[in-house]
């Protein structure tokens, strides 16, 4: 008797699943992004692009690249991947250099030369705080990468 109990309710919830996803159309479900062009000292343009994608959003990831398509999710072979689930990057460009703070560009470019070196710089969780504060008096700024639900990728 539980076993037929524990077969009716997985049953049950396929069918709610089945039905709810056919409420909703495949353009709900489609990444949402947002996008920043840098232009750089050598002519050359970098992006800060953020991908929200999953169900329930789970998948949230900005990338630095040279692809300024904002649907082309990140590519490992190309692109700085900042894998910190923040809305929000600190950067200061500085002559050939991207200093990145709080935010750590965790997976480098693999195969193609990057137009700008990228210099992370950690901060002390004892001094997150005192830098949210204080960041801009260093010549940093704060990149905020809000995604907009009304541009998503197809």
């Amino acid at each position: 008797m539980v076993q037929v109990m524990r077969y009716l309710t997985l049953a049950l919830a396929s069918l709610a699943l089945t039905v709810a996803l056919q409420a909703c159309n495949e353009r709900e479900f489609a990444p949402e992004y947002a996008i920043s062009r840098l232009d750089l000292a050598n002519g050359k343009a970098i992006y800060f692009k953020r991908e929200v994608r999953g169900i329930t959003g789970n998948y949230d990831v900005v990338a630095i690249s040279t692809d300024g398509n904002p649907c082309t999710s990140v590519n490992d072979d190309t692109d700085y991947c900042i894998c910190s689930w923040q809305p929000y990057v600190y950067y200061k460009l500085e002559d050939d250099s991207l200093h990145l703070y709080y935010a750590t560009a965790d997976h480098a470019a693999a195969k193609d030369q990057f137009p700008v070196k990228v210099v992370n710089h950690e901060i002390n969780p004892m001094d997150v705080k005192l830098f949210e504060h204080t960041y801009w008096k260093l010549g940093i700024v704060r990149l905020d990468l809000a995604v907009d639900a009304t541009k998503r990728c197809l």
